[in-house]
């Protein structure tokens, strides 16, 4: 039987906001200097939304990581309108585009 505990929206929010933070998110560091900053800790699910969109479009992303930043920007902003009933399958989605782009980042594709 699997243990594991089902993240919950707020969870999810979190955890993408950390993959993008201003201070030590791997999505800001991969873009390098002159691209977006990031967001802070405390952003609103909107300024994550429109953060990744930011990032997808900046030079310096790896078109793979581009492809997923730009998936995952187009979830999270049908979060931020959706009702409470597909929401939770927006972030969840968003997340999982955010996941990919991390892989896409380090070079693996096993997953």
């Amino acid at each position: 039987m699997n243990a594991e505990k089902r993240l919950t929206a707020p969870d999810l929010v979190d955890e993408i906001r950390s993959c993008l933070t201003v201070a030590n998110g791997w999505i800001p560091a991969l873009s390098g200097p002159d691209g977006p900053t990031g967001v802070l800790e405390n952003a609103p699910f909107s300024e994550i939304a429109r953060s990744l969109g930011e990032f997808a479009s900046t030079p310096a992303m790896p078109s793979a990581v581009t492809q997923q930043l730009l998936r995952a920007a187009e979830s999270a902003a049908a979060a931020v309108s959706a009702n409470s009933a597909s929401m939770y399958g927006h972030l969840g989605a968003a997340y999982a585009y955010v996941l990919q782009a991390h892989r896409a980042a380090i070079g693996d594709t096993t997953g």
